[in-house]
């Protein structure tokens, strides 16, 4: 099913939009879809992610902050000892 969207959204981006459906050859209202379309992809990419190292931290599986803090600043103090 397909429904239909208002948006509000300044001038200038408006331009923008349209200066590039005409470069590409297509409709903005495709590009906005299209647009809609990634960010909801990599939403659910991050929220798969996210799941997926809480699953590791329960586990076990993790790095406590302290020791990456710790590497951290070893990793600082060698480069700054290089410099």
């Amino acid at each position: 099913m397909t429904v239909h969207v208002t948006i509000e959204i300044d001038e200038a981006v408006k331009a923008k939009l349209d200066a590039l459906s005409i470069s590409r050859g297509r409709p903005s209202g495709d590009l906005l879809v299209e647009a809609a379309e990634r960010i909801a992809s990599e939403q659910d990419a991050l929220d798969a992610a996210i799941a997926e190292a809480e699953g590791s931290l329960a586990a076990g599986e993790g790095i406590p902050h302290e020791e990456v803090v710790a590497r951290l600043l070893a990793r600082r103090a060698r480069w700054t000892a290089a410099a």
